[in-house]
């Protein structure tokens, strides 16, 4: 495994992803419509995959996650194993993954946070390829010193990604650090959609204190 990622290089894609700086130090890297297939891969993983639905223990009670997951192996569909060659010819660095999430209709939605269950943020790469409808994918600056508040010179607040069918982004640098991301709710919305997610941190810089998302939360004594 490299111990740091490299810069994009158009070797998998001649066009290459297009980079957005959130702040002097955190990126999006974004090939729009990388992937483009009429919905035929969202419709294959939502009926082939063993989705399930978790609990998360919240101090006194279980939350169900509003929301159904999986994880798979690398090669478990053609487009899931093309990206994750591109992903690794782009960055030469090995990631972790795929784990997949199915947002299914408007009350689906993930919380605005951080991976911090990946425990060392200050340098990671997070990519993320959505199939099926569009819907907001938001990040909020966190208000700390250090952490950036812009991206292309916008005034400071939530940056949506708005990742539409066969979009491939990647989050990279401490954009896990100083950033929060979440999926919310749409009113309205009746189709679903599918994201799957592959993850590296070169384990660099102090690390995370506190439980991850999926932790227990339980009371303080």
């Amino acid at each position: 495994m490299s111990e740091k990622p490299a810069e994009p290089a158009n070797v998998a894609n001649p066009f290459g992803p297009e980079r957005l700086w959130l702040d002097p130090t955190s990126w999006v890297d974004v090939w729009r419509g990388w992937r483009r297939d009429e919905g035929a891969a969202y419709r294959e993983l939502a009926a082939g995959l063993p989705w399930r639905q978790s609990r998360l223990w919240r101090y006194d009670h279980y939350v169900t996650e509003p929301r159904l997951g999986t994880s798979v192996a690398p090669g478990a569909h053609p487009v899931l194993r093309e990206a994750a060659l591109l992903l690794r010819s782009t960055y030469a660095v090995d990631f972790m993954g795929p784990s997949l999430a199915y947002y299914r209709d408007e009350r689906d939605a993930l919380g605005a946070h951080r991976d911090r269950d990946l425990r060392y943020t200050s340098e990671t790469l997070v990519a993320i390829l959505t199939f099926g409808s569009q819907r907001p994918w938001q990040l909020t600056p966190l208000p700390s010193p250090g952490a950036g508040s812009r991206i292309r010179g916008e005034q400071p607040g939530v940056v949506d990604l708005r990742p539409d069918d066969g979009d491939l982004f990647v989050l990279g640098a401490p954009a896990q650090a100083d950033w929060l991301h979440g999926v919310p709710p749409v009113p309205g919305l009746h189709a679903g959609r599918i994201s799957a997610q592959w993850r590296w941190t070169s384990r660099a810089g102090p690390p995370e204190r506190g439980p991850g998302y999926r932790a227990p939360r339980n009371y303080s004594r």
